[in-house]
């Protein structure tokens, strides 16, 4: 009979234990750094805490018994600020975290979504192929501290947001996890805000129909523990409530990064208008369609980037710290960089940090939430869309590069094996 050698296994847990305490000292140290940094920008510090403020005022509506949706934080230069989330999310993440102090709640609000982060590089870097516990483990770190720059995540970790946590449920659904539990996340992150009911959409577009079902059957439970615990308030959110995105702000305001947002811009516009829905109904089906394609030639992980780039443009409001969803592809196309030895991939992995860690129209003093859109130049406008333009690109270019580096769709190659294995990239190791 065989036996288990624990000699072999001590070392790997012991190397997982240390990695995990890693990350979190590493997120706290980044907490509080950034709260020192942030706090004493005289630009930031107005922004500081600006969302969490509204988290913690709908938990202690939770706990007061009084309506969610009654909820609203006056704030200077947003005016006022409803709580805009299912009841279930309220429940279980903003009911404990009102039981603190705003300093206290705020320090342990970004400790774990940095935590979060840190899980979400680990994962990445899985799916990107980095086997090796040891290289893994200190790239880890290395993700975490570079991402927290990226204005996705400084954005985060200002306001006080929950995008990181909704990555990451998503993320566990595109790891290489093929079992009975597939879409479990996916369906929970729906559940705590709509939007990432796209990724159930590319569920169905690939086929994956078990996947789909776990993750909308893992939504529909939410919906219903909403029912369950607040009744009034789940009435009233998936009544209509969910539909009216004009309470998330004005749909012009600069930070809008979605495709709404720069239309609105572009024509001075305040209201939706029906060719705006015909746009976006267009723009929803390719960037399936481009999804659908990097998914047959062989790539589920490419699949949920396009998915989750889609998403972000077709949103009517898309904020700047909702694109932390373009973290786990960069971190891909970095390690693919490296172990292609790809000059070419690297300058545009590069590029793609720059473009989504430096807020240029603020550099170039473009208003950010005028009350009104603004009248802006041409080159003005591209500037204020960086981000849902470098979206749009990826889904373009996306598809191209995949047939050029995987030109044998993933079915076709599973009929038509090798009869060699090909030579090995080089890997990464310790």
């Amino acid at each position: 009979m065989q036996t288990t050698d624990l000699r072999s296994i001590r070392p790997s847990r012991a190397l997982g234990l240390g990695t995990a305490a890693a990350v979190v000292v590493t997120a706290l140290a980044l907490a509080v750094l950034a709260e020192a940094i942030f706090t004493r920008d005289p630009y930031w510090a107005l922004r500081w805490t600006v969302d969490l403020k509204v988290y913690l005022a709908s938990g202690e509506a939770v706990r007061d018994g009084t309506s969610l949706y009654d909820v609203a934080i006056q704030n200077p230069m947003y005016g006022p600020m409803p709580y805009l989330y299912p009841p279930l999310t309220a429940i279980l993440f903003f009911v404990p975290l009102s039981l603190l102090p705003i300093g206290a709640a705020s320090l342990v609000w970004n400790t774990a979504s940095l935590i979060a982060l840190g899980a979400v590089a680990w994962l990445a870097l899985g799916v990107a192929g980095v086997r090796t516990p040891r290289t893994r483990a200190a790239l880890t770190l290395v993700v975490l501290l570079a991402a927290t720059w990226l204005l996705p995540v400084r954005i985060q970790l200002i306001a006080g947001q929950i995008n990181m946590f909704l990555l990451l449920l998503v993320l566990l659904d595109f790891r290489g996890y093929a079992g009975r539990w597939r879409g479990v996340g996916i369906g929970i992150a729906a559940g705590l805000k709509v939007t990432p009911l796209i990724f159930i959409g590319y569920l169905v577009v690939t086929r994956q129909w078990r996947a789909a079902g776990t993750a909308l059957a893992a939504f529909l439970g939410t919906v219903l523990a909403g029912f369950v615990l607040l009744p009034a308030d789940a009435a009233r959110y998936w009544g209509g409530l969910v539909l009216h995105s004009s309470r998330a702000g004005g749909v012009w305001d600069t930070p809008n990064q979605s495709v709404a947002g720069a239309l609105s811009r572009a024509v001075n516009s305040t209201q939706f208008a029906s060719w705006w829905l015909v746009v976006l109904a267009g723009l929803a089906v390719f960037g399936l369609a481009v999804a659908w394609y990097v998914h047959r030639h062989g790539s589920d992980f490419l699949g949920f980037s396009a998915a989750a780039v889609t998403g972000l443009l077709v949103s009517p409001v898309s904020w700047e710290h909702h694109w932390v969803y373009v973290i786990p592809l960069l971190v891909w196309l970095a390690v693919r960089a490296y172990r292609t030895r790809s000059v070419g991939l690297a300058v545009a992995t590069a590029a793609l940090v720059t473009v989504f860690s430096v807020r240029v129209f603020s550099l170039l003093g473009i208003e950010e939430s005028p009350p009104a859109p603004m009248a802006l130049a041409g080159w003005e406008q591209v500037i204020a869309a960086l981000f849902p333009l470098t979206g749009l690109l990826l889904l373009l270019a996306g598809p191209l590069w995949v047939r050029r580096t995987s030109p044998v769709p993933a079915a076709q190659r599973v009929a038509r094996r090798p009869v060699a294995e090909p030579a090995r990239a080089p890997a990464l190791s310790a």
